[in-house]
């Protein structure tokens, strides 16, 4: 009886798979067509949104190249009848060659990650590879092939798709976009009195220090082109052009119009990075896409005017139109999706008309280009909704803290949408900072307004970047929590949350995204485990309590909550932990010495939180920056961007380029020595 069911099913899947197979890699090219534009939306840092699409992404090339071999290696039927359960090998061939323009993918999803882009050489491998089997079985039985000219026209038009595919994913990679480039719609442009901007955009009007939308755009392709020198790093930009873009941005007074250029600036760099359009909007991708559209359309005409089709079985006959129909229906909403919700194509086709403010007001006010979430996570709440202690001994026994650190960091992690006053004080903060400031000194002296005071220039003035972080995010939270009647002094402004907030996001970079925070946190792992170990003694049942209990437990550990300002911390020197409890102590003493009368200043701890922002922002690599735009955008990643255009991240390269020189000659000095001696 059981080898009787295996054998059906054997059957089942001999007579079906290539059939089923074809049919779900059609299915994932509607989802990704359909779902992709959700990646740089409001709900692209949702798992329910991400997950499926990168299954998606990676299921569809493994499908149709499974789908290939599968139909490379059948031998099919020599004859057309209606009643074989095996397709015969004429519509096999024909089947494969849609393969191939699944394997081109959807025009609004080249590359999932920025990494994908790096591999076009495999991907144009892959291309020779299945069109090489492909053209092997269609010669093979092309004698009695009856479907020889849809097939053909099929093929070709797959080949197309696919090779503009590996194109998109070659303009993409570092080693291409590091070089200049420009796009037809530039030197078509040059002739009509258009600038050029070495993007690949044209200035679509002349623009003046105004702040009306048409000004706004032309700023922001102007300052587009900035983002490759930000992207590529030491390849610096002269000290004029970078005066120039620094110049151009402060002409815009308004901090929520900042904001929109700079979100329009890592919509278009998106599109450059992910998808085809910087492809396909150019003369020859048009022709090459009016020629794909007519291939299929001209197979439908073919295949329908043969009278051997209808000597297929009906499932087969329907499924062979369902891929024609859906070949051409599925590239045409692509391209409508794509133009619909793309910035570069707005911005490439503007139309200097009557109407240009109305129509660029439209443009610039387009909504979710990236999710506009800070995420939240603080070091209380951390403790409070974790996991017991016996529970973590059993993940460890199990090999399982992995996956419990990630259920906790669901339970305790949560987001605010970025409010305006928050980005208003992060830009005007920014905007602050001298031009001539290096990369060392953005990170001012750890609160240079508050080391004024020697009593604190003492106790932190030997923290490094990681101790401070966790130093000043305690601190913050133990404020917050005791500072609850606090009224701000302005009623424009409340620092409180603009604190609270910056502290939080800061904090759930250094827990939750190590890739970025890696280059200032080199020992976080570490100083935070033992810390975390320190407050679980002094709240040993905080799993029980809320954020208020647990910051009373920690701040009791001075003796009394309510002690004077200059009450000394035990430091415990004599511990193994002594360094890290040190650091708590720290903060508790900080906590202690920031109170001012009955609350804390709010403002300045604010700044010294920008202070610490701007510093991760500039060390965290180009790249990393450039990875975050595919999942969502992070708003350290407009600091980024924002420093970069204002002339400070310059320093850092060239702080970085003197140091490869250096170590260079070193290097050659050395040698030169070596020879001498011997």
């Amino acid at each position: 009886m059981a080898l009787s069911i295996t054998d059906n099913a054997k059957k089942l899947w001999d007579a079906w798979n290539i059939r089923g197979l074809i049919i779900l890699s059609l299915s994932l090219q509607a989802y990704l067509i359909l779902f992709a534009p959700l990646r740089k939306g409001r709900f692209a840092k949702k798992f329910y949104v991400r997950w499926p699409i990168w299954f998606a992404y990676l299921s569809a090339d493994r499908v149709a190249i499974y789908t290939i071999g599968l139909i490379f290696s059948s031998d099919g039927n020599s004859t057309c009848t209606s009643t074989s359960p095996s397709p015969p090998k004429d519509i096999l061939v024909f089947w494969a060659s849609f393969l191939l323009l699944h394997l081109g993918g959807p025009d609004n999803i080249t590359s999932y990650a920025l990494e994908d882009n790096e591999f076009w050489k495999r991907h144009l491998f892959v291309l020779l590879l299945q069109v090489g089997f492909t053209l092997y079985a269609f010669l093979k039985s092309f004698s009695k092939n009856e479907l020889w000219l849809p097939t053909i026209l099929v093929l070709f038009a797959g080949i197309m798709k696919y090779a503009e595919r590996n194109v998109a994913l070659f303009c993409a990679s570092f080693d291409h976009f590091g070089k200049d480039w420009v796009s037809p719609h530039v030197k078509r442009g040059a002739g009509e009195g258009k600038g050029e901007t070495g993007t690949g955009l044209p200035i679509p009007i002349q623009f003046h220090d105004t702040e009306d939308h048409t000004s706004l755009l032309g700023t922001t392709v102007q300052l587009f082109g900035n983002i490759k020198s930000a992207l590529v790093g030491p390849l610096l930009k002269k000290i004029e052009e970078q005066k120039r873009i620094r110049r151009t941005l402060l002409t815009i007074r308004s901090s929520g119009k900042v904001l929109q250029v700079l979100e329009i600036e890592l919509s278009l760099l998106y599109e450059v990075l992910h998808t085809k359009l910087s492809v396909i909007d150019s003369k020859s991708g048009f022709n090459l896409r009016i020629a794909n559209f007519g291939c299929i359309l001209l197979a439908i005409i073919t295949f329908s005017l043969a009278k051997w089709h209808y000597q297929l079985r009906e499932f087969d006959m329907l499924l062979t139109y369902g891929l024609l129909i859906a070949a051409l229906a599925l590239d045409s909403l692509s391209i409508m999706l794509l133009v619909k919700y793309s910035d570069w194509y707005a911005i490439a086709h503007f139309k200097d008309t009557v109407k240009k403010d109305a129509a660029s007001e439209k443009l610039i006010g387009r909504q979710h280009r990236w999710c506009k979430e800070v995420p939240q996570l603080n070091c209380l709440t951390y403790h409070v909704k974790g996991m017991p202690v016996w529970l973590n001994k059993l993940a460890d026994i199990l090999h399982l803290r992995s996956s419990l650190k990630v259920i906790k960091g669901f339970r305790c992690e949560s987001s605010w949408n970025l409010e305006p006053k928050l980005w208003s004080f992060i830009y005007y903060e920014v905007r602050e900072i001298p031009a001539d400031t290096r990369i060392d000194e953005v990170w001012l002296e750890k609160g240079k307004k508050l080391l004024k005071d020697g009593k604190h220039k003492e106790m932190l003035g030997e923290l490094d970047y990681t101790q401070s972080l966790l130093v000043w995010h305690i601190a913050t939270e133990l404020c917050y929590q005791e500072d609850t009647n606090y009224e701000p002094e302005s009623k424009r402004t409340n620092y409180r949350p603009i604190c609270k907030h910056l502290s939080d996001y800061m904090f759930y970079l250094a827990v939750k995204q190590p890739t970025i925070m890696a280059p200032v946190l080199d020992n976080w792992s570490t100083v935070f485990k033992k810390i975390s170990k320190r407050i679980q003694s002094e709240a040993p049942w905080s799993f029980f309590l809320n954020e208020e209990n647990v910051s009373e437990k920690i701040l009791k550990m001075t003796g009394e909550k309510n002690g004077s300002h200059s009450v000394e911390v035990e430091m415990h020197n004599d511990d193994d932990d002594g360094d890290n409890v040190e650091n708590l102590s720290k903060a508790v003493l900080l906590v202690r010495n920031l109170k001012q009368g009955d609350h804390y200043p709010w403002k300045v701890m604010s700044i010294i939180w920008v202070e610490l922002m701007c510093y991760a922002a500039i060390n965290c690599r180009p790249n990393v920056h450039a990875q975050q735009i595919s999942q969502g955008g992070e708003l350290l990643t407009l600091v980024w961007l924002l420093m970069n255009h204002l002339g400070l991240g310059t320093k850092y390269y060239a702080t970085l380029r003197d140091k490869i020189r250096e170590y260079e000659r070193g290097e050659s000095e050395s040698e030169s020595e070596e020879d001498s001696g011997a």
